[in-house]
């Protein structure tokens, strides 16, 4: 019995003996030449007791950004084009603006120094036509006005300018001679030839013709179809009255052909090719070249809107 326990105890020791290393290798940590890989973490599982709370909608996304209109949300900033488009557009309208304004002064310009021409004729101003308004003109135009019953602001307005003209004309264009009177005359020499420079029943060219039948009548006019456009008042196809002069653009620019109104759309004129001849204004020839007409005879009445 006490060899057995000897023996027991002996093993026990043994064994104990054996197991130290063991256990010293398993605290040590292992070494290695291999690089060591970083732990991959692991998201913790999520309970099903505990649900997960709801993260908050940031402040500039809310539910009701969504439901807005397409008129409301703002465009994105790439509107530099249409800005430079804008203010190009603006820079030329503001242009066309300057120009048209620049025309208009000169317009009215010319049309006031027409203005202060007819007041000298008419004895209301002596003072030099120079197309700028001055104080001598707005009372001229005063006194004007209040002698035919206008408005008496001393501006030269439409119904002013027109009566100005009328009264001048009245006072300066051909007294007595009748319209019907000059047609006769114009168709008694039908079929006269055309001749560049004729101031004779041997050949006539268009303004000589003209010149000669008022002339036939005891009434004057200048030689050329340019300087007779310049003379008596201004009328529409409209307005036209036998005895009228008629003006085209032919040969030259401006008024280059003149004839004499017949009525009834119809014109006597010298022509080119068949020489003193009865045309109507209707005719595409002398539509495309119709340039204006103008009245210089007194007889044939003031020309109304």
């Amino acid at each position: 019995m006490k060899m057995k326990k000897k023996l027991a105890s002996v093993l026990t020791v043994i064994m104990l003996a054996c197991s130290l290393p063991w256990q010293a290798q398993a605290a040590a940590p292992i070494v290695s030449n291999k690089p060591h890989k970083a732990p991959v973490a692991t998201p913790p599982a999520v309970s099903e007791a505990r649900p997960v709370r709801a993260v908050p909608e940031p402040a500039a996304v809310k539910a009701d950004t969504a439901a807005k209109p397409a008129a409301e949300v703002k465009a994105p900033k790439q509107a530099k084009p249409e800005k430079k488009a804008k203010k190009t557009a603006k820079k030329k309208s503001k242009k066309t603006k300057e120009k048209q304004s620049k025309v208009q002064v000169q317009q009215s310009n010319w049309r006031l120094k027409v203005a202060q021409q007819k007041l000298q004729v008419l004895g209301f101003s002596d003072e030099r036509p120079s197309g700028r308004m001055t104080e001598a003109t707005s009372t001229a135009l005063k006194s004007f006005q209040k002698q035919h019953k206008l408005k008496a602001d001393g501006e030269l307005n439409d119904a002013t300018y027109q009566k100005l003209t009328w009264e001048a004309f009245a006072k300066e264009g051909i007294p007595k001679v009748k319209g019907k009177e000059i047609v006769s005359r114009a168709a008694k020499y039908k079929g006269v030839p055309y001749v560049f420079g004729g101031t004779t029943t041997k050949g006539f060219d268009c303004s000589g013709y003209v010149q000669y039948v008022f002339k036939d009548c005891k009434a004057k006019l200048p030689r050329l179809a340019d300087e007779q456009a310049l003379q008596g008042i201004f009328v529409t196809q409209k307005q036209l009255r036998p005895g009228d002069l008629v003006f085209f653009t032919t040969y030259a620019a401006g008024a280059s052909h003149v004839g004499i109104y017949a009525g009834d759309g119809q014109f006597w004129s010298a022509s080119s090719s068949k020489g003193v001849i009865l045309s109507s204004l209707k005719d595409d020839y002398w539509k495309q070249r119709y340039y204006g007409a103008r009245r210089v005879l007194i007889t044939n009445g003031e020309v109304n809107k």
